[in-house]
């Protein structure tokens, strides 16, 4: 890909197109960029680029003799899509970044002071582009952007294909979390999915925190995102885990949903005594049942219930399960849950379950 650049100030853009990954791709012969400085194709005998505006108004507006002659110098033919960085144009978004990366050839004209003639946009620009909705003193620092947003879109820039693949915008979402060594870092641990080895386990991890951190900062990104059933289902988990935390009114966080997904079979195996849970297993999680009536391993006499539990066994940090919400929150204290919930302490040596009906339970009991 060849990228022109038409400036002012030349040397504000050649640090970083020769650093990193730019400057990589450049001598590997993948992107060409090419600066020129708008200052050689004045024709003022001051060399002069800008005068003040007609009508009035602050500021200096460029000259349209200068660059419409260095457009036609850096691109005789009009073989290149030509852009001015500019708050009026199009806000560059990762689908005009891959849109651009298909083109050959791109020019970018980098506006200064006040701006420039109009005219000039008018005889050689094919459109404008925005990087966001604020002022910069310039179009350099724009151009930059945008050459490093369409050189990643360019086979080879980037060492690996998959590189760009996950990258927050690509999905539609923003990106999962990212780790490296060490695994320990001052007290905080590299989450134990992504040392294990399973790579289903840690792809669905970095689903499930891709749309969760989209959801809370970026949620207007849900609407076009191209989502699958499985992700609207735990879109769906993932709000009603924020509602639940909300309404607790204690400090609690969201486990992960594979954890809830495996903490009504750890409950079980933990709560029914062996011998027993065979029969209990068809009780409770056969047909229509499931851990959402593990009352009834209390009714039938899978498990002894205790009328009290010791003072205090759940003042530390418990395990809430919401069984009709299948999330898992880790909890400080006792919540007062109005509907069907499992507690536990973090040991799991005690367990509260609570029915959701005034007539059943709560059921207590302790290993």
């Amino acid at each position: 890909m060849r990228i022109d650049v038409l400036t002012l100030f030349p040397d504000m853009l050649r640090p970083m197109l020769g650093e990193s990954i730019l400057g990589r791709a450049a001598e590997n012969g993948l992107i060409d960029v090419r600066l020129h400085d708008i200052r050689d194709y004045t024709l003022n005998k001051h060399h002069n680029t800008d005068d003040y505006p007609f009508g009035g108004g602050a500021g200096m507006v460029m000259y349209a003799q200068p660059i419409c002659d260095a457009v036609r110098a850096a691109d005789p033919d009009h073989t290149a899509h030509r852009i001015y960085l500019s708050p009026r144009g199009r806000t560059l978004d990762q689908k005009i970044v891959e849109e651009l990366g298909r083109e050959e050839h791109l020019l970018l004209l980098c506006g200064h002071y006040e701006g420039v003639d109009q005219r000039a946009l008018d005889l050689c620009i094919d459109e404008e582009m925005s990087i966001g909705d604020y002022v910069l003193t310039g179009g350099e620092l724009g151009a930059l952007v945008l050459i490093d947003a369409v050189s990643r879109m360019v086979p080879g820039v980037l060492g690996s294909a998959e590189s760009g693949e996950d990258e927050s915008f690509t999905t539609g979402l923003l990106e999962y979390p990212q780790y490296t060594r060490p695994a320990v870092y001052q007290g905080m641990a590299v989450p134990e999915v992504l040392l294990g080895g399973n790579h289903a386990d840690i792809e669905a991890w970095r689903r499930e925190q891709s749309l969760e951190i989209t959801m809370r900062r970026r949620p207007e990104l849900l609407d076009t995102a191209p989502l699958t059933d499985a992700d609207r289902a735990i879109l769906a988990r993932l709000r009603a885990a924020e509602n639940a935390i909300a309404s607790l009114g204690i400090p609690a966080e969201r486990l992960l949903l594979r954890e809830a997904d495996a903490f009504e079979k750890r409950w079980f195996n933990t709560f029914v005594p062996e011998e027993k849970r065979k029969a209990a297993k068809k009780q409770c999680f056969s047909g229509r049942r499931h851990v959402g009536y593990l009352w009834q391993a209390f009714s039938m006499g899978f498990i002894d219930s205790e009328e009290t539990l010791p003072e205090g066994c759940f003042s530390g940090a418990n395990l809430l399960y919401l069984p009709e919400e299948k999330i898992l929150l880790r909890v400080s204290g006792e919540p007062a849950v109005s509907g069907s919930a499992v507690l536990c302490d973090e040991a799991m040596t005690y367990t509260r379950v609570s029915t959701g009906r005034k007539a059943l339970g709560p059921y207590l009991a302790k290993i």
